[in-house]
């Protein structure tokens, strides 16, 4: 008995080109040549790089050798969603629910738009004139049976032909003759297409006209998709969601003010209106960005984290410590204010982060009494301290103002591996600076240590700074045990040894070795 298969389902696809670079196009002077680095290649560039012979997959140094005045940017997908949320929010003005693919990249149902408009290609117009004429900027459209095909007849668009439409039933005959390649952001199997090209199928009408059963032996569950993908049988699951709201809060200063507290003052509203957006969401903010706009036209933009989630008076306090490094000494700021935007960067839902039956933060006495603190001595006045990962004791110690989160997220992780740190119980006192101490063997010759990891001779005698002229005996000791640092990382630090003394004291103490030299990095009390 023949099954069919079930109808295809029509997709109105919308796509952003280049989007990449135009999410980060700001951070660079207008019509410059940009590059976005991954891993230290290039995945994406301007149209300006790429006339100068730049290709994504290229190494940073050999695209800078083609385009010299290229800007060199990381990317970040994070800034990429971002900036992608009002194209959502134009399009579900439009057509609701949308359906996300990625950054640049998103889809809707063409078949309740096509109900409302009346015909596919209507509906199409309406996205693509709606979108432009609220944001701007290029814009192409597609409709097709599946996701896949509207993917590829989006990438046939162009700039003086912005829309197109693939008849229901023609996917197939329109996918024929794109290459294999195609199909490498489809399958998990990377290797996929490569073989197929290997053994002569150079086009996906050659992969459609196999045997789908003989395709699912040979290649599994990747072969059974990439043969229904050829053979225009896409059938997508699309992920509809509501476009998020706009929770950003702009206040607009009539009047140019130049001092901080003033400029504080007439964000309080806008402060409390931001808190309460969040708040009827049921959404707490733990990453805001705050955008001054400065009277000479320029920018000051930060991005604050905060370790559990921001209130008014912590986005005011924000505000506050940006303004005032913008100031000096209390004098007024040497660019008026003219507007200030609060942005938030990262909500989760506040049910995620109910408080336990003990809480999840430091009880509110303390947190009122660091806060007052802090508002008087400054944002770097009351520090807390936390554990980082890292080989050397004072790199794994950070020191932050309170109330932030670790500085950024690629922050040295605790639980990663570190070859070459130090094991067992840390040491008591750890301190701030490495005090520098002399190991002498019994004939008073300085103790060194060879690339090999030889010691010249037993450790007998250690000096300290506070015991000079006299020296401790040393009666006990272990190691070496070398740092494992990455030598071709400019980390001002050759290769290193630690060594643990037990002295005649009773002292115990954690000491490093490099090229003759020795420091005590901790003591065990």
């Amino acid at each position: 008995m023949k099954t069919s298969s079930p109808a295809p389902v029509r997709v109105l696809l919308v796509w952003c080109p280049q989007w990449s670079i135009r999410a980060v196009r700001e951070q660079a002077a207008p019509g410059a040549a940009l590059l976005l680095i991954a891993k230290g290649m290039v995945v994406a560039c301007s149209p300006a790089a790429a006339a100068a012979g730049v290709t994504t997959g290229l190494r940073v140094r050999e695209a800078q050798l083609r385009c010299p005045d290229a800007a060199v940017l990381p990317h970040d997908p994070a800034v990429e969603s971002r900036e992608f949320e009002p194209v959502l929010r134009a399009i579900e003005e439009v057509v609701p629910g949308v359906h996300t693919i990625r950054p640049g990249l998103a889809a809707v149902r063409a078949g309740g738009a096509r109900r409302f408009y009346g015909s596919e290609h209507l509906a199409a117009q309406a996205i693509l004139h709606g979108v432009q004429d609220r944001l701007g900027g290029d814009l192409r459209v597609a409709v097709a049976d599946g996701l896949f095909a509207a993917e590829q007849a989006a990438y046939t668009t162009t700039a003086e032909s912005p829309l197109v439409l693939v008849h229901p039933g023609a996917s197939r005959r329109f996918l024929a003759q794109l290459p294999v390649s195609t199909l490498e952001r489809e399958v998990d199997s990377t290797r996929m297409p490569g073989l197929l090209r290997r053994m002569g199928i150079r086009r996906l009408s050659e992969l459609a006209d196999l045997r789908r059963a003989e395709v699912h032996a040979r290649f599994g569950p990747d072969g059974l998709r990439a043969h229904q993908l050829a053979s225009g049988e896409d059938a997508p699951v699309l992920d509809v969601r509501s476009a998020p709201k706009d929770l950003t809060v702009r206040i607009d200063l009539e009047d140019h003010v130049t001092q901080v507290d003033q400029v504080t003052d007439l964000c309080i509203a806008g402060v409390d209106r931001f808190v309460q957006h969040l708040i009827e969401q049921a959404l707490l903010c733990h990453e805001i960005r705050v955008i001054l706009d400065l009277e000479s036209g320029a920018t000051d933009t930060r991005v604050w984290r905060h370790p559990w989630h921001f209130s008014a008076a912590d986005v005011l306090d924000r505000v506050r410590w940006q303004l005032q490094d913008l100031a000096s000494d209390d004098e007024p700021l040497t660019h008026a204010i003219t507007g200030v935007s609060v942005v938030p960067e990262s909500v989760d839902p506040a049910l995620h982060h109910a408080t336990g039956l003990w809480g999840d933060r430091p009880d509110e006495h303390v947190v009122q009494a660091l806060t007052g603190l802090q508002k008087t001595l400054g944002r770097g006045g009351v520090l807390t301290c936390a554990v980082r990962g890292g080989r050397l004791l004072d790199e794994r110690r950070v020191l932050r103002p309170w109330g932030d989160a670790l500085p950024t997220p690629r922050e040295r992780r605790l639980e990663q591996p570190w070859p070459g740190n130090l094991p067992g119980p840390p040491p008591a006192t750890v301190f701030t600076r490495a005090r520098p101490v002399s190991v002498l063997t019994e004939i008073d010759q300085p103790v060194t240590v060879s690339p090999r990891g030889e010691v010249s001779g037993a450790p007998a005698w250690l000096r300290l700074p506070e015991d000079r002229p006299d020296t401790r005996r040393i009666t006990a000791w272990a190691g070496p045990w070398p740092v494992q640092q990455r030598w071709w990382q400019a980390t001002g630090r050759g290769p290193l040894d630690r060594f643990q003394l037990l002295d005649e004291r009773e002292q115990a103490w954690l000491v490093l070795s490099e090229a003759g030299h020795w420091w005590a990095e901790a003591r065990y009390d």
